[in-house]
């Protein structure tokens, strides 16, 4: 449609006023050319899924490089002959020695001339020879100084070399030799353990005792002491302990277990020292489980008797004359009480010392020490404590050297021979 201007000029549809527009027309032309786009883009990308879907493609795949291993069995070119060879007949001959017989000649008139006493396995005379010639012995004969075992069950120090280092090697806990003639000549080890069980726990604040006590045993004495991982008391390995360290602050019970091996500990050459952690409280909770501990390992028959002081435990290393030294027994007590017209008064108490440790024996042998003196409310400090680590000292010496303890039962074994 061509619209013309008033001049008679012809003129587009757009350059009219828009009211001249016809606006269906023009949506139908629209739709038209849109649908018509469409579809030539729907058959377009159909065409060429079409031709990437059919098409034929061929791939060469590369084969990768192979390496083949080829055994190839050896090859005989010799040929073994495997013959046997036939010796002579073995003959076993009896070579004698022939040794030469000591030769002493005995003057009974000469007095003046050693003594030289002789000990026979088999059998213990006390045979005197006086001679006057000093005896002529060929190498082959060996007289033994000294025999205290039977010889099947005797080890001689000396003879086999032994020292006291080398039996320090895990199988035994404790060896000592103390020279009788002088009670500080000691030397040896020993292991000490800290006691726990299924309600026994020793206090947090008296770790540092136990490391302590070690440690005095070791400044004081020629005994290598060491520490030895906590004990349980139902473990087997308790019977081999010569020494063991029981302390608790609290109540506690033992198991039927603990209480058969603690028992037979005791029996067995064991020894305890049971150390009250609150001595400042008369009948505390801690001081009645620690009794009842040594009458359900004994039995009721468990008699708690004060040490004298001629005992040999105060004056086996260091000397206690008048008894043991005082402990953290006799400490300031505070109580408080609240008056009438709500004023507050503080009282400080001092608790009588104690006078004795108290000792269990068995077959008078003393197998456990009861003490409520606190020693190691003592040895945790590090300083002002020298009498108590001393006292502790004293303790670990007399069960090592005790006769019948465990330590020396170990020790028969071995003839000290110095």
């Amino acid at each position: 449609m061509i619209i013309m201007s008033d001049t008679g000029m012809p003129v587009s549809r757009f350059s009219g006023p828009s009211d001249m527009i016809d606006l269906r027309k023009l949506e139908r032309e629209t739709k038209k050319i849109f649908f018509l786009g469409f579809l030539v883009a729907i058959l377009a990308n159909a065409a060429a899924g079409a031709y990437f879907l059919f098409r034929k493609t061929e791939i060469r795949v590369v084969k990768p490089p192979m390496i083949e291993f080829i055994y190839l069995k050896p090859k005989i070119r010799r040929v073994i002959k495997v013959d046997k060879k036939y010796t002579g007949t073995r003959v076993l001959r009896r070579q004698v020695i022939h040794h030469q017989k000591p030769f002493v000649e005995i003057n009974p008139k000469i007095v003046s001339s050693p003594v030289f006493p002789l000990n026979l396995h088999e059998f213990k005379p006390d045979i005197e020879i006086i001679s006057s010639v000093s005896p002529l012995i060929n190498r082959d004969y060996i007289i033994e100084s000294m025999v205290l075992k039977e010889p099947e069950k005797q080890i001689s120090m000396r003879d086999e070399m032994i020292s006291m280092e080398d039996l320090d090697n895990g199988r035994y806990k404790a060896m000592v030799i103390q020279n009788p003639n002088s009670k500080q000549n000691i030397r040896g080890f020993i292991y000490i353990p800290t006691v726990w069980g299924a309600q026994l726990k020793p206090p947090d604040n008296l770790k540092r005792a136990f490391l302590n006590l070690v440690e005095a045993v070791n400044r004081y004495t020629g005994i290598t002491a060491r520490s030895d991982p906590h004990l349980l008391l139902d473990c087997r390995t308790l019977l081999e302990m010569p020494f063991v360290y029981i302390t608790t602050d609290k109540a506690f019970e033992l198991t039927e277990i603990e209480r058969r091996n603690f028992g037979e500990y005791l029996r067995n050459g064991g020894f305890a020292l049971l150390d009250n952690g609150s001595p400042g409280y008369d009948y505390s909770q801690a001081e009645a489980s620690l009794r009842q501990m040594v009458r359900d390992a004994l039995g009721s028959n468990a008699r708690f008797l004060p040490i004298p002081n001629s005992h040999p435990l105060y004056h086996c290393y260091f000397d206690f004359d008048d008894g043991p030294p005082l402990g953290s027994e006799i400490m300031m007590e505070s109580t408080t009480s609240t008056a009438i017209q709500g004023e507050t008064a503080r009282n400080a108490t001092m608790p009588e010392p104690v006078n004795y440790l108290e000792g269990i024996w068995i077959d008078n042998r003393l197998v456990a020490i009861y003490s409520d003196k606190g020693y190691g409310n003592k040895w945790r400090y590090l300083s002002n404590n020298e009498p108590q680590l001393k006292m502790g000292v004293n303790i670990v010496v007399f069960a090592l050297t005790q006769h019948g303890g465990i330590a020396q039962q170990k020790m028969d074994l071995f003839s000290a021979v110095r």
